[in-house]
């Protein structure tokens, strides 16, 4: 995982994305690109922002890491607050994880959407945030059961009912776009870089897995490994 110092990662995340999306598309190459909620919404919309107005976006495909279950447009719904923020891809195709359905149905289509991208993807491209309990898409700490075998899984939690993409899904994408920053980060920050704890206790660490990974951080890392 490649630690970035900026006073703007989000900005800086988005660049970095944009240039790697608009090459494989340019490329002809089809990319898979999951978007979550919170601070990732920004590198999103900055992301789309930063694509050439003519770039065919025909063979993007676009999707969520995570989503929080419930009705359709419920006031916490990452893809809600996404389209509220701005989300447009003219020409992309987009799936919606929330569907007005059961939980059990909702979480086994997006399983199978999901299954059938990753095989048909040339490039698998994520944006992920950190909590400062170190979950990242919808993945808390032991909240994947020991024997998964699905790209997504659905659990109940503290907060919300949570479907997520789980990490064997994480480990299958190409390039992971991490963004992490305030002072409350800095703790699970460094216990990222600086060691390797069991992914059931700290799920961001599951991000090292991914061949390019980025963590974009405002917070100041004296020694990564």
């Amino acid at each position: 995982m490649q630690y970035i110092y900026s006073d703007r990662p989000a900005k800086q995340a988005a660049s970095a994305l944009a240039t790697s999306i608009t090459s494989r598309l340019q490329q002809g190459k089809r990319v898979l690109w999951l978007l979550s909620g919170g601070s990732g919404i920004d590198i999103a919309i900055k992301t789309q922002g930063l694509l050439n107005a003519d770039l065919d976006l025909t063979n993007l495909y676009v999707s969520l890491t995570d989503e929080r279950f419930g009705s359709l447009n419920h006031a916490d719904e990452n893809w809600n607050q996404l389209i509220a923020a701005g989300l447009n891809l003219p020409g992309a195709h987009l799936y919606r994880p929330l569907l007005g359905q059961d939980i059990i149905t909702t979480t086994r289509l997006f399983n199978d959407w999901l299954g059938e991208q990753f095989s048909a993807a040339d490039y698998k491209v994520g944006i992920f945030g950190m909590g400062t309990d170190s979950h990242t898409a919808g993945i808390k700490p032991n909240s994947e059961p020991d024997d998964m075998q699905d790209y997504a899984y659905s659990f109940k939690a503290e907060d919300f009912e949570r479907i997520t993409i789980s990490t064997l899904a994480i480990k299958r994408l190409d390039e992971a776009i991490t963004q992490a920053s305030g002072g409350d980060k800095l703790n699970a920050i460094t216990q990222l870089l600086g060691d390797d704890y069991p992914v059931n206790i700290q799920p961001a660490q599951i991000l090292k897995s991914v061949k390019l990974s980025y963590l974009y951080t405002d917070q100041k890392i004296e020694e990564t490994k």
